[in-house]
């Protein structure tokens, strides 16, 4: 009986961190697909999570990784002295 249950919640972590990496992983146009195709309707808390997580993956598409904006290029640096 422990080691069926243990096999069960194991296969559940298994294929939950496949389904984590395989979202994180996957290109920002591919999730926008998959979101829309969900048509998400805001009267339910499915469709409000669903358009939640599209506004995020809309804005990591028109965004960018912001890497730019946080660090100042060498040019933009003063000089001391």
């Amino acid at each position: 009986m422990e080691f069926a249950l243990q096999a069960f919640v194991v296969g559940v972590l298994v294929v939950a961190s496949a389904a984590f990496a395989t979202w994180r992983l996957a290109p920002a146009r591919l999730k926008l697909r998959l979101l829309d195709r969900l048509a998400p309707d805001t009267a339910h808390l499915w469709g409000r999570w669903v358009a939640y997580l599209r506004k995020g993956v809309a804005e990591e598409l028109a965004h960018g990784c912001s890497a730019c904006a946080r660090t100042p290029s060498p040019l933009q640096k003063k000089k001391v002295g």
